[in-house]
C-alpha cells in the first residue's frame, strides 16, 4: 500500500509539471557609476642625471715683471738710475736694502724690480692732450737740453722757471722727441727731482727715452700740470747750507760739492732734507743734475754733512747751483 501511495505521488509531480508556462526571465539593469578620476598632489618622481662638469675659463697668465741687476757706474747714483728705468726711487731702495745711496762705489750690484723693454725703433707716434692745471695764475717757462747716451737713450732736462708770485708743487711737462730722418716721435712726461718750485725759481724737470732713439733729433715741451702750494702751509721747513765747496773737474765733466745742511730753525724737526745740484753750461744750459738725500733718521738741531759729485752729460760745466728742500713728518 505505501508503494501505491509513493507512486501516484510520483505520477502527479509530472503531469503537474507537464502543465506549467515557463516565464521569460526579465533582468533589470542595474545603474553603472561613472567614477571620475580627482587629481591628487603627489611628489612627481624626478630621474636623476650624473652631475656634468661645468667648463671654467682658464685664466689667462699675467706676465710678471723679472728682476735683473744693474752694475753701478762712476756717475751713477740711485735717483739717476730710478729714473732711467722708470721705477721710483723709494722701489729700487726697497729692491736693494742692504745697500747704503751714499756709499755705494762702481761695480755694485743694483737689483732693478722691473723687466727692462726697451722701445720699438719707429714706436706709434702717440697723441697727447695739455692737462689744465690746477691754477692759472702760475705760468712756466720752459727751456729743453737733451743728451745722448752711449746706451742709445736720451736724457732731457727741461729748466722750468715759476714766473708767478707764488711757489708750485710737482710740476710737470710734456717732452716730446721727434726723429730728423725717421717717423720716431715720442711724448713723455718731465717730473720734478724735488716737490716745490718756490715763486720766482728755476728748477730742471727731468725724463728719459729708453734706446733705441735716433741719433738726429728735435725735443719740445710744453707746460702739463702743477698744484698751488696752500696758503699758511707748514709742510716744508726753510734750510741754510754752511761752508758749501764746489770744485770743477780738470776737464769740466764733474763738480765735487761738500758742506753741512741744517734746518734754519733747529727746534724743527724734518721728515727729510733733500739737496738738489744742477750743473749749468756757459750759455746757460742744464748739463746735469743730482739730488743728494740726508740720511735718515735726520738728527733736531744738528748740521749734516754731505759731499757728493754731479756729472755733466757732455758739455763742459760752467757752474753749479744747489737747490734745498726739507719736509715735516706726516701727522
Amino acid at each position: 500500500m505505501p508503494k501505491v501511495k509513493f507512486t501516484l505521488l510520483l505520477l502527479l509531480t509530472v503531469i503537474l509539471a507537464g502543465c506549467s508556462t515557463s516565464l521569460p526571465t526579465t533582468s533589470t539593469p542595474r545603474p553603472q557609476l561613472t567614477a571620475t578620476l580627482r587629481p591628487f598632489p603627489s611628489q612627481t618622481f624626478t630621474p636623476e642625471h650624473p652631475p656634468t662638469a661645468t667648463p671654467t675659463r682658464t685664466a689667462t697668465p699675467i706676465p710678471t715683471a723679472t728682476p735683473f741687476y744693474y752694475t753701478v757706474d762712476e756717475k751713477d747714483d740711485m735717483f739717476g738710475i730710478a729714473l732711467r728705468y722708470g721705477i721710483s726711487l723709494d722701489a729700487l731702495k726697497t729692491a736693494n736694502p742692504n745697500i747704503n745711496p751714499y756709499m755705494m762705489g762702481v761695480g755694485t750690484q743694483l737689483l732693478i724690480p722691473i723687466t727692462p723693454t726697451p722701445m720699438l725703433a719707429t714706436p706709434t707716434p702717440q697723441t697727447t692732450a695739455t692737462t689744465a692745471s690746477a691754477t692759472s695764475t702760475a705760468v712756466l717757462s720752459l727751456q729743453p737740453d737733451c743728451y745722448r747716451d752711449a746706451a742709445g737713450g736720451v736724457i732731457c732736462f727741461v729748466l722750468a722757471q715759476n714766473l708767478s708770485d707764488k711757489p708750485i708743487e710737482n710740476p710737470t711737462a710734456l717732452v716730446t722727441l721727434e726723429g730728423l730722418s725717421t717717423e720716431y716721435s715720442l711724448t713723455q712726461t718731465s717730473i720734478l727731482p724735488l716737490n716745490l718750485l718756490p715763486a720766482g725759481a728755476a728748477l730742471p724737470l727731468v725724463t728719459y727715452f729708453q734706446p733705441p732713439t735716433p741719433e738726429k733729433f728735435t725735443a719740445m715741451a710744453e707746460a702739463d700740470f702743477w698744484l698751488p702750494v696752500p696758503e699758511e702751509d707748514t709742510r716744508y721747513l726753510a734750510v741754510t747750507l754752511e761752508d758749501l765747496q764746489t770744485q770743477l773737474s780738470d776737464d769740466g765733466l764733474s763738480a765735487q760739492l761738500s758742506g753741512q745742511v741744517a734746518l734754519a730753525n733747529p727746534t724743527k724737526q724734518a721728515s727729510s732734507i733733500w739737496l738738489l745740484a744742477m750743473a749749468f753750461t756757459q750759455d746757460d744750459r742744464v748739463a746735469g743734475i743730482r739730488r743728494w738725500e740726508a740720511p735718515l733718521p735726520i738728527p733736531a738741531g744738528q748740521a749734516i754733512p754731505f759731499s757728493f759729485t754731479v756729472y755733466s752729460m757732455s758739455p763742459e760745466i760752467a757752474r753749479v747751483e744747489v737747490s734745498t728742500e726739507a719736509r715735516t713728518p706726516l701727522e
